[in-house]
């Protein structure tokens, strides 16, 4: 559960960012459980640009040559954004503070413009929980993510992103390195962090990955079952939500799976599920079939398959 801000952070690929004990990177995938929101990765320019020329508290942190260049239609549009996004990172914290408290000031008096009313609320709800933190100013620089329960967004490595709040069913590749950018009073590695980032940036919308059917066991069971299969070899995710006295069919998968039960009750190939909450592992070549109890019966299962 995410009832409070998470840190802004990346996580580092194989070979932009390298700690003595872990060289794995950690591309990640959150489905959404509750209504979610969060950020994933740059705003298109044209909308960072709108930001600059309408938001003069976020323009005083950025020199005007980088701003101006962002704005310009540059022939190189992520050094561009690398200048602005690496201009706030490095801004004095004396001078984050007095442009934050003069933000929050204007828009806690009703100062926000049209522009500024999508961002204005998440803006003074992350100064409440991150004082003076830099990662306040991202509502201007990140895209804001907002997800249904069932949808899901992949976040590729050395892609900024932050989960602000909602329930998430989150995987991710096994990795213990971070990098972070900002709500968090935890190091910031500005110099790592600025040169390791692939700065694409793009609509919202881009950032969501749409599921695909799942083909089961048997037909009747198809409808139950979706695949969240990100453009990675390291896991994918199924979602299988059973109405009360159904079922569903789970193939043999060519590798190993662990899954958790959310919600409901139940049996899986004979063995009887209790309760939420629940955790089982699945070894490579077992095909499964699910049964759902009264109350019915939803789990998310991780697995990789070994070609």
């Amino acid at each position: 559960m995410c009832t409070r801000a998470r840190p802004i952070m990346t996580s580092p690929s194989h070979t932009t960012y390298t700690l003595p004990t872990d060289d794995n990177h950690k591309p990640e995938m959150a489905i959404a459980i509750t209504p979610f929101s969060g950020f994933c990765n740059f705003r298109p320019l044209s909308k960072i640009s709108t930001f600059l020329t309408s938001v003069p508290e976020f323009a005083s942190l950025i020199p005007a040559q980088a701003a101006s260049a962002l704005s310009s239609s540059p022939s190189d549009p992520k050094s561009a954004l690398r200048d602005v996004f690496g201009a706030l990172m490095s801004a004095p914290s004396d001078q984050i503070q007095s442009a934050l408290d003069q933000l929050i000031k204007r828009y806690e008096s009703g100062g926000a413009t049209p522009v500024e009313s999508e961002v204005a609320d998440l803006a003074q709800t992350l100064a409440k929980q991150y004082p003076g933190d830099v990662g306040v100013f991202c509502v201007f620089l990140l895209n804001v993510v907002k997800l249904n329960p069932g949808e899901a967004m992949f976040l590729q490595a050395d892609e900024p992103h932050a989960y602000i709040t909602g329930d998430i069913i989150e995987c991710m590749a096994t990795s213990d390195n971070v990098v972070r950018a900002g709500l968090t009073p935890k190091l910031r590695d500005v110099p790592t962090l600025i040169s390791m980032l692939t700065y694409n940036s793009g609509p919202a919308d881009a950032q969501r990955m749409e599921p695909k059917p799942f083909k089961g066991e048997s037909s009747d069971s198809d409808s139950y079952t979706t695949l969240y299969d990100p453009p990675i070899p390291e896991f994918s995710v199924l979602l299988t939500d059973v109405p009360a006295g159904k079922k569903a069919s789970h193939r043999a998968l060519d590798g190993p799976s662990i899954f958790i039960v959310t919600s409901g009750n139940g049996n899986v190939s004979g063995q009887e599920i209790k309760s939420e909450g629940e955790v089982w592992f699945v070894g490579a070549g077992q095909s499964l079939e699910f049964t759902a109890g009264s109350e019915g019966l939803l789990l998310y299962r991780a697995f990789v398959e070994v070609a």
